[in-house]
């Protein structure tokens, strides 16, 4: 899996490409944790270039939001493709995250 990052404004917005699986998913939540390891982070993880997300993903996701609402800060995924999608929806959290088809509605809501 491929991470880069940028700032918008206050908002860290990280690009994802890749399968977010049990081989990837350590290093993906490792970054993102360290991203998110300020006080009231904003981040938005653009998942446009995800094709797939094992159960490994969902947790490696799931821990990320417990650290950013731990730090009252907040956590949006944006261009979550249909299959990811519907993984998201089978384990339940979709309503757990804060979702929006593009990175800049995204960035605007978290902004």
């Amino acid at each position: 899996m491929e991470l880069t990052k940028e700032m918008r404004g206050r908002v860290i917005v990280v690009t994802a490409r890749g399968r977010l699986d049990g081989n990837t998913s350590p290093a993906f939540g490792a970054r993102l944790e360290e991203l998110a390891a300020v006080s009231e982070p904003r981040l938005v993880v653009d998942f446009a270039g995800v094709n797939f997300v094992s159960s490994a993903g969902v947790r490696a996701v799931l821990m990320v939001l417990e650290q950013v609402k731990a730090a009252n800060g907040r956590l949006a995924l944006c261009a979550v493709q249909a299959p990811v999608r519907e993984i998201l929806d089978i384990a339940g959290i979709t309503g757990m995250l804060d979702l929006h088809p593009a990175k800049a509605e995204a960035v605007a809501a978290l902004a």
